[in-house]
């Protein structure tokens, strides 16, 4: 009885943990600005909030195949995942999957920059362009020199950003109660149709299908099938209620905070408590650029493995990592130009698109199918993999 007790501890402490790396991935600094939440469903009205949850089981869902099919398969490297994902057809697909991966890098250091820019912007008054230009040397400079400092502190930053978050939601939420109720009341849905709805949510999870890239990357911990399960259980609920709560408190201020590129900040700026503004505003500038670098390190992780030899200044590998840092970051801070709204409307939504063809419709259907094939043989083989993991 304790051996069982103490398996099923195991099993949902592991499932807990590895829908926390998926709640810290979802719900970073792009989250908290609130801009994506009103592209992709407030601004849809009412029907922001049962397509959010069904857009959360979506999402969950091929998260949860995708951790099987790297456990059973021992993938946990995007680019290994793929090949066998998508074998015998790797040399078509494998290229598309990682093509999506470089896009939503540059996305997200794009809208973290232009994000942060905005910010300063707003709160101290600098010029946009300015903004950006300061925010891009800031970044530059963290990269050579403070990167791994950044790293480490930005699971701390996490923390803070949510605390922060979480009370404006609920402060928010209090504040605009009375406009929510009445939306949905009237299934007001500010012009637009169900069709646009639902389209949009599922662009909206074909991006965020990629970040099952950094989830199975930490999954070598993952034993069995039901700790995949606990992990789609507890993913969703945390996922899901902070969409949810977004939403609900955005939809409060509506249709006011539409036309704003950061929703978030507005509804705090509106509620009149000081504190909390200079609090939230201070913690999302830290995670937005603690996100970026982090996004550049991994442009540079997966392209020194391709550059790996050099002449001149680029000799060492030390001096072509701040190579191909800086021209990620001069290659982001163009794009940033642009606006935080058109990154996330228009370079996360082609994102979307891609994910759709890549991650979404392999995730449920060859994934799927693939895991059920893996389940009977070891079935046929007497393979009890929980009694292994034990």
């Amino acid at each position: 009885m304790t051996d069982n007790k103490d398996t099923a501890v195991k099993t949902a402490g592991i499932g807990f943990g590895m829908a926390a790396v998926w709640f810290g991935t979802h719900c970073g600094g792009g989250f908290a600005t609130g801009n994506q939440e009103v592209n992709f469903y407030v601004k849809y009205g009412w029907y922001a909030v049962p397509i959010g949850i069904i857009a959360m089981l979506l999402l969950g869902y091929i998260h949860r195949n995708a951790l099987i099919f790297a456990k059973d398969n021992k993938t946990y490297d995007y680019k290994s995942y793929a090949d066998k994902l998508f074998h015998p057809y790797e040399k078509i697909f494998s290229p598309l999957f990682e093509l999506g991966f470089i896009i939503l890098i540059l996305c997200g250091v794009s809208a973290a920059i232009a994000g942060a820019a905005t910010l300063l912007t707003k709160t101290v008054g600098v010029p946009y362009g300015i903004s950006i230009t300061l925010i891009g040397a800031i970044l530059l400079l963290m990269t050579i020199f403070g990167a791994q400092l950044i790293i480490d502190a930005s699971k701390w930053m996490t923390y803070f950003l949510l605390v922060a978050v979480g009370i404006t939601f609920v402060l928010g939420i209090n504040a605009g109660w009375v406009n929510f109720s009445h939306i949905m009341a009237t299934r007001d849905s500010f012009g637009m149709s169900f069709g646009a709805a639902a389209w949009k949510a599922l662009v909206y999870v074909g991006f965020q299908a990629f970040t099952v890239m950094p989830i199975i990357s930490c999954a070598q911990d993952i034993k069995t099938t039901k700790e995949c399960n606990q992990f789609f259980t507890y993913g969703f609920a945390m996922n899901g209620i902070m969409l949810v709560l977004a939403c609900i408190m955005l939809l409060g201020f509506s249709p006011a905070v539409l036309k704003e590129t950061l929703p978030v900040h507005y509804v705090a700026n509106g509620l009149g408590y000081s504190w909390m503004l200079v609090v939230y505003s201070l913690v999302l500038f830290i995670a937005l650029v603690s996100t970026a670098v982090t996004l550049v390190f991994a442009s540079v992780a997966r392209f020194e493995t391709v550059w790996t030899s050099g002449t001149g200044i680029f000799e060492t590998l030390r001096a072509r990592r701040i190579g191909i840092s800086i021209a990620t970051m001069l290659v982001c801070t163009s794009i940033s130009i642009f606006g935080l709204t058109n990154i996330v409307v228009k370079g996360y939504g082609s994102v979307g698109y891609l994910g759709i063809l890549v991650v979404i419709i392999p995730g449920i259907f060859v994934a799927g199918y693939k895991n059920k094939k893996a389940a009977e043989l070891r079935k046929q083989q007497g393979i009890d993999e929980e009694a292994l993991a034990a």
